[in-house]
């Protein structure tokens, strides 16, 4: 579940989260499209980039941002971002209580997740029912180019139709998606 060192240090890098910040995390708000206030849990911060981005977009939302990596945690809690708190944590085990957040985001996570069947289940527990659960991910498609698969290794190869099935499985309704290499998902907690 911990990145690999050349994907931590590619990941953590400026140029790296400027071109991301610009490009896709921008498609991701647009995706979005909506205001977004209450509590939030974001699924693998790491060291909070994502975080700050999410905290200045939606300054209503109040963000419990959890990494599985302690390492990435502890540069996150430097960070001074007033609606977060950042806290070790494993998606497949969540800590919280059923019900708490009004909203899970998840980006470019779940693909490092071995059992991210049992990550989707606990982020259904831990969200209130008609919460909203985003979710920008890649593919297995994506990992295609074996040079990709050695420089950012997968614990899951997974399709969107795949995601999808257990995401419905585990009582969301799919509001809208795009995509088939980088996955953009919104689903409703029905159930």
């Amino acid at each position: 579940m911990e990145m690999h060192k050349f994907e931590k240090f590619f990941i953590n890098s400026g140029l790296f989260n400027f071109l991301y910040r610009k490009t896709v995390y921008a498609s991701f708000f647009d995706f979005i499209n909506n205001e977004l206030e209450g509590k939030a849990l974001e699924i693998g911060c790491g060291i909070g980039k994502t975080t700050s981005w999410l905290a200045k977009r939606y300054n209503k939302l109040k963000i419990t941002a959890i990494d599985y990596d302690k390492e990435q945690i502890m540069i996150a809690k430097k960070k001074d971002i007033v609606n977060a708190v950042f806290e070790q944590g494993d998606g497949t085990r969540l800590k919280f209580k059923k019900s708490s957040f009004d909203y899970a985001i998840e980006t470019g996570v779940f693909h490092h997740i071995k059992d991210y069947k049992n990550a989707i289940k606990e982020t259904s527990r831990v969200l209130k029912k008609n919460s909203y659960f985003y979710i920008m991910d890649v593919s297995q498609y994506f990992f295609m180019l074996w040079p990709l698969r050695i420089l950012f290794p997968p614990e899951s190869l997974l399709t969107k139709k795949e995601f999808i099935e257990q995401l419905e499985m585990n009582g969301f309704k799919i509001e809208k998606s795009k995509g088939n290499v980088l996955l953009f998902i919104a689903a409703k907690k029905v159930r």
